[in-house]
């Protein structure tokens, strides 16, 4: 790539944020006055300015697919060679995208809605992350294969949010229009702070962890409601009712619980983040945390982070417990290393399918 094609690339990379200067701005039309597909994503984005119809307030106006030393397995080869062939018509339609040594995804500013749209659904695969940085300054991680909503009209009559998996927020303040984030059965009420929720549908408890500021978490459970004001520090997990389960909530019995009992399906823990080093949010820094985690649940982690089918054979080995922290580039340097804590197990590959047994 010349010098002139990578300064080039930076300037577009600094008008779809907003940073360009007018200087810079003049630079780049010249830049693109040779190249017809240049001149054309230019024009659009100029007309894009101006038009006044009617838009997603919720726009994402950057937007990051995280590397996670398994960025090759999220997209095939061919769609690779299409991404990069087509990066001017891409980045007209969606967004400009950058394939050196990881993928950077610059998405436009506003995106067109149509009248009987509500939301809009910004979702991550397996083996996969992404960055999102909002129209209101609020930044969003989500982690793999999580789905996250986004009103109409974010931003300007209200911030109201809904999320299926994991994410990870850092909340600008704004007093006047509260956050709100629904996670399958809790609410979140937001002013302005850092925290993390783990919400998949098909794991027993929902888990909010906040490093910063304050959230307010609402639960309902029948007839009752309560709420609980969390402090910097503390985790509190919900019984997800929407999941079968194996009659355990947080290592108690609930065969019995009352149709109202909501303090049965709660479990809150005060001061137990370390906001310096908080294991709950460490897979935005590529990291896989197991924290007393089942084979089960470790499992299901490391089909998620490294996108591969597991199958364990062995039931017995699901009264194993499992803690550490992993940075392994495979699947498999990461069971090598779990073998080497004493856990007597084997696999093999077949199919690419990984069988434990």
């Amino acid at each position: 790539m010349s010098t002139d094609e990578q300064y080039y690339l930076e300037l577009l990379k600094r008008l779809l944020e907003g940073t360009l200067s007018p200087a810079e701005r003049d630079t780049l039309f010249v830049l693109a006055e040779t190249d017809e597909k240049k001149k054309l994503l230019l024009q659009y984005l100029d007309k894009r300015d101006h038009e006044t119809g009617e838009r997603l307030e919720a726009e994402i106006i950057y937007e990051k697919t995280k590397p996670n030393d398994i960025r090759q397995t999220s997209y095939p080869e061919k769609a690779q060679s299409i991404f990069w062939k087509n990066r001017y018509l891409i980045a007209a339609s969606c967004v400009v995208c950058l394939a050196i040594t990881f993928w950077v995804i610059i998405g436009k500013p506003y995106f067109p809605l149509e009248s009987q749209q509500e939301w809009l659904e910004m979702s991550t695969e397996r083996g996969e992350r992404k960055f999102f940085r909002m129209s209101d300054g609020t930044e969003i991680w989500l982690n793999s294969e999580s789905l996250l909503r986004v009103k109409k009209g974010y931003g300007k009559e209200h911030r109201i949010l809904m999320l299926e998996g994991e994410g990870y927020f850092s909340v600008a303040k704004n007093k006047a229009l509260p956050l709100y984030l629904n996670a399958l059965d809790t609410e979140i009420k937001v002013l302005g702070t850092v925290f993390n929720v783990r919400a998949y549908p098909e794991e027993e408890k929902i888990a909010t962890s906040l490093i910063e500021g304050k959230v307010n978490l609402h639960v309902e459970k029948g007839n009752k409601q309560s709420n609980y004001m969390l402090s910097p520090g503390d985790k509190v997990e919900v019984l997800n009712r929407n999941r079968q389960f194996d009659k355990k909530i947080m290592g108690a019995v609930t065969a019995e619980l009352k149709e109202n009992d909501i303090e049965g399906l709660v479990d809150y823990k005060k001061n137990v983040v370390d906001k310096n080093n908080a294991l709950e949010t460490m897979w935005v820094e590529n990291k896989l945390v197991f924290n007393g985690d089942s084979l089960t649940e470790a499992v299901k982690k490391m089909e998620r982070w490294y996108n591969k089918t597991i199958v364990v054979e062995n039931e017995n080995l699901n009264r194993q417990l499992f803690t550490g922290v992993f940075q392994e580039r495979s699947c498999e340097q990461v069971l090598d290393l779990l073998q080497k804590t004493g856990v007597k197990f084997s696999y093999n590959i077949n199919n690419g399918i990984i069988y434990i047994k």
